[in-house]
């Protein structure tokens, strides 16, 4: 398939091959000077390092952990439209994972030193934790697939809402409301429905 691919105008030749598949071989390639732009893929499981459960692990997941707040199901949670009538579970999970309570790990420092080189192209994450954002990554190099903590806005006239309003609301355990319309305000985290 890439021989395909490679014979399209403007496309480049077959990428060179690592000695072996250790992180000294892909140091040794990157340091070679061959590397010019890095893309980052990630996920879960860079940021359970710094102590943030994932989703669906059993008995550890957050999704096992939901029984104690009566949702018709684990995904109701971060559902729009359960949200809509009950936004109270949401933001009791919130208070749990907002960012401030976890710090980076080696791998988002890895991250932001491979900006800081100058090689990352981008850093495209599942992550809604801004554990990037801690760790030096800027905001114009991070596509955040399921949105992110990191702003938010009324969900009814999507004006957006005050970052330290919202981080108060979020530790006082109290729903924040639009200002303008009463409407419910959320982080900018894609949920189901949306």
């Amino acid at each position: 398939m890439f021989g395909f691919f490679s014979s399209l105008p403007g496309t480049v030749d077959e990428p060179q091959r690592l000695e072996a598949r250790t992180l000294e071989a892909l140091a040794d390639y990157i340091k070679s000077g061959d590397v010019r732009r890095i893309t980052v893929l990630t996920g879960a499981g860079i940021s359970t390092a710094a102590g943030i459960p994932d989703f669906r692990s059993p008995g550890t997941g957050l999704y096992s952990n939901l029984a104690r707040l009566n949702l018709p199901h684990a995904e109701a949670v971060f559902d729009i439209h359960y949200f809509r009538e009950h936004p109270e579970p949401f933001y009791y999970l919130a208070k749990e994972l907002y960012p401030g309570r976890f710090h980076p790990t080696v791998s988002h420092a890895f991250i932001a030193l491979l900006h800081k080189k100058g090689l990352l192209h981008v850093d495209f994450t599942q992550n809604i934790d801004c554990l990037g954002r801690l760790a030096g990554v800027p905001d114009a190099k991070i596509v955040e697939a399921h949105g992110s903590f990191a702003t938010q806005r009324c969900i009814d006239c999507r004006v957006e809402f005050d970052d330290e309003r919202m981080q108060k609301h979020v530790e006082d355990g109290v729903v924040p409301r639009c200002d303008g319309c009463g409407g419910f305000v959320k982080p900018d985290i894609v949920f189901f429905g949306e």
